[in-house]
């Protein structure tokens, strides 16, 4: 495995909180992200495999939505190295005694990931501080 480089750059800020409260301080910042759309990522998963993008970009697809549905039923999905996938909602709190509506006190019902510590933990990576971006200033 080949070591990545992860840019950042510097930032004084003041901190609000703990023991270095008040205290002028340095904070890393990433930078020199870019994003990778959807199918130019089933494209560099099908480089490696027989498949072209778009098949890959179908099969992608229907596992997630497959396990959408299993999570929807109340399953709890292990989605692989990525971890697994477990239904969640939040719910208003009802005084006993009142009736409990369902429709009315559970919102916010979600697919909640519990990632796996292993694969999001990001190892062999080295830092390169990068030049901070100035503002334009209007003229």
């Amino acid at each position: 495995m080949t070591s990545k480089t992860l840019q950042y750059v510097l930032y004084q800020r003041k901190v609000t909180f703990g023991k270095h409260r008040g205290k002028s301080m340095q904070v890393a910042r990433l930078t020199g992200r870019y994003q990778v759309d959807f199918e130019r990522f089933c494209s560099l998963v099908a480089r490696n495999t027989t498949l072209n993008y778009m098949e890959v970009q179908s099969v992608l697809n229907l596992a997630a939505d497959t396990a959408r549905d299993l999570v929807s039923e109340g399953a709890i999905v292990d989605y692989g190295r990525l971890g697994h996938l477990m239904p969640t909602f939040k719910c208003r709190a009802v005084e006993e005694g009142e009736k409990f509506n369902p429709t009315v006190h559970i919102e916010e019902v979600k697919v909640h990931l519990r990632p796996s510590k292993r694969y999001f933990t990001l190892e062999d990576i080295h830092f390169r501080k990068a030049p901070r971006k100035t503002k334009k200033s209007k003229a």
